[in-house]
């Protein structure tokens, strides 16, 4: 004689057995799926209470290897048509003039085309009255030989640019000013960390996060011309200057409980 009931005999403690069967097996299911998924987890989130936050900050000078200029040309005419030729004959005639200096094709944009009728306060008709259209386009260039500022800003002045802005002097590769500032600024941060578990009385255990940022770079130079006006007695003298880079790194520790 069996000591398990045929399910016809007691349908209900079947049932019942089933049921309970059933649970065990979805709870061992869980429980496994539990531990693995906590035996592959790496860097798990230490609790804030059990962290400590450390900044460090580092400031670092490198000599500037490109210069970036804006250089406008505003164009006035009757009508938009020809206010858009005289603009595009004036920007063409100065394209050739750059490359002339130098200056690649790859290192001059356009960064701004604008046409917009001009008007003009009629005192007589009291009311703003059209007197033509202007079309303004912008280029953006960047030197690479910082020799050549001065002849290209000279250029741009004697072949139709109604404005400069410029120079922004900035390093075409800043990573290895990043590389040096960023240990001097984990540098900073460590000895401060130390000094704070001294201060404290905690212990640290190691770092559990990291973050930095940047500021800058700061380019510092002199921009003056030799004579009144632009395109007129001899290219502008510049002073290439330096550039600072600052960073700022966050470390996050763990606390020994």
């Amino acid at each position: 004689m069996s000591f398990w009931p045929d399910w016809h005999e007691n349908k209900p403690f079947s049932l019942g057995l089933l049921v309970l069967l059933t649970f065990l097996v979805m709870f061992l299911w869980v429980k496994i799926d539990l531990i693995q998924r906590q035996a592959v987890m790496v860097n798990k989130p230490v609790p804030y209470e059990h962290s400590i936050v450390v900044e460090g900050k580092s400031k670092v000078t490198g000599a500037p290897n490109i210069a970036t200029v804006m250089l406008t040309i505003d164009t006035k005419a009757g009508s938009v048509v020809d206010a858009q030729k005289l603009n595009t004959t004036i920007v063409n005639k100065l394209l050739e003039k750059l490359k002339d200096e130098g200056v690649s094709k790859e290192d001059i944009q356009t960064s701004y085309y604008s046409s917009y009728e001009n008007f003009e306060w009629n005192q007589s008709l009291q009311k703003s009255v059209s007197i033509g259209w202007i079309v303004s386009q912008q280029l953006t260039v960047k030197i690479r030989d910082l020799k050549k500022i001065g002849d290209v800003l000279e250029v741009a002045g004697q072949n139709g640019v109604t404005n400069i802005s410029g120079p922004n002097l900035t390093l075409d590769d800043q990573s290895h000013l990043e590389a040096e500032a960023r240990l001097k600024a984990i540098e900073e941060a460590s000895v401060r960390a130390r000094d704070l578990e001294k201060r404290l009385g905690v212990r640290l255990e190691r770092v559990i996060g990291y973050s930095e940022w940047t500021e800058g770079p700061q380019s510092y130079n002199t921009y003056y011309a030799k004579a009144e006006g632009m395109g007129v007695g001899g290219a502008p003298e510049i002073e290439p200057g330096s550039v600072d880079l600052t960073l700022h790194v966050s470390l996050t520790y763990k606390l020994v409980e």
